[in-house]
């Protein structure tokens, strides 16, 4: 069985319009990408941790974590955390963070149904960090 790379939704619908305009830029620090780059205070570095990820009931898996807003202006985040097998990725869910003010941190949950495959659930990482800026809109 071959086991396939998914990109994230996330990322194909928030760069068809840059696409247009000429471009879409994916950076990627520690394994964690961002279509929202910042060289001063990079998004990714701004997951201060992810908590251990579960399997509950009825195929249903969660995790949770934590952001701290490492820029200079107030941020809106997405948080990507995919759940895997040994072999491949089982699924993604997506956290929203709003309004979080330079130096704030705020915690964040997912869940995701996995039906049969929350089973085979081995790990959990974040996989994408997006960070927009309610100052300049990027």
């Amino acid at each position: 069985m071959r086991s396939f790379k998914r990109v994230p939704r996330t990322v194909v619908a928030l760069c068809v319009v840059p696409l247009l305009l000429g471009g879409c830029e994916r950076t990627e620090i520690d394994g964690i990408g961002s279509i929202t780059p910042n060289e001063v205070a990079p998004p990714q570095l701004d997951l201060v941790a992810l908590g251990d990820c579960t399997v509950g009931e009825l195929g249903w898996v969660s995790g949770e974590g934590e952001i701290r807003n490492r820029s200079d202006a107030v941020g809106t985040y997405e948080v990507v955390v995919s759940f895997s097998d040994a072999d491949r990725r089982l699924g993604d869910q997506r956290a929203r963070i709003r309004d979080l003010y330079p130096g704030e941190s705020a915690r964040f949950e997912v869940h995701a149904w996995l039906n049969d495959d929350a089973a085979s659930m081995t790990s959990c990482d974040v996989v994408t960090i997006n960070r927009w800026s309610a100052r300049t809109g990027s």
